[in-house]
């Protein structure tokens, strides 16, 4: 059996696009990601290109993207990704929030831990 731990489960994972447009992660996703140990993190459209998947990565590879630390933040340099995706992450009436929803069925299919970045619509940002 496998326990479902208050510990993974009792917090919301999310990353935000940042000014810079990196995607930086709060402390208390970044220990769920256990990004001290796991260094790497992987990026994919669906077939559809609707919808936008995260896979966290126990070994690098040539289409890795590096997690950075600093200060005990975690971020990745994603500015390219969501130029390419038209996020305007640079105008400061826009922020954009994703939630991180674990798709464990994709993990063989992706070769990593994959979460399916779910965009906070507007009126949820505010609130942030």
């Amino acid at each position: 059996m496998r326990l479902l731990s208050v510990k993974r489960y009792g917090v919301k994972l999310k990353a935000t696009i940042q000014a810079t447009g990196k995607l930086g992660f709060p402390k208390s996703t970044s220990d769920i990601l256990r990004f001290e140990e796991r260094q790497y993190v992987q990026f994919f459209l669906d077939d559809n290109e609707k919808d936008l998947y995260m896979v966290v990565l126990d070994d690098s590879n040539e289409d890795a993207f590096k997690v950075a630390v600093s200060s005990g933040y975690y971020s990745i340099n994603t500015a390219a990704i969501f130029n390419e995706l038209n996020y305007d992450y640079k105008d400061k009436k826009n922020t954009f929030i994703f939630d991180l929803i674990r798709n464990s069925q994709l993990d063989a299919e992706c070769g990593g831990e994959v979460y399916k970045m779910v965009l906070r619509d507007d009126k949820e940002n505010d609130e942030i």
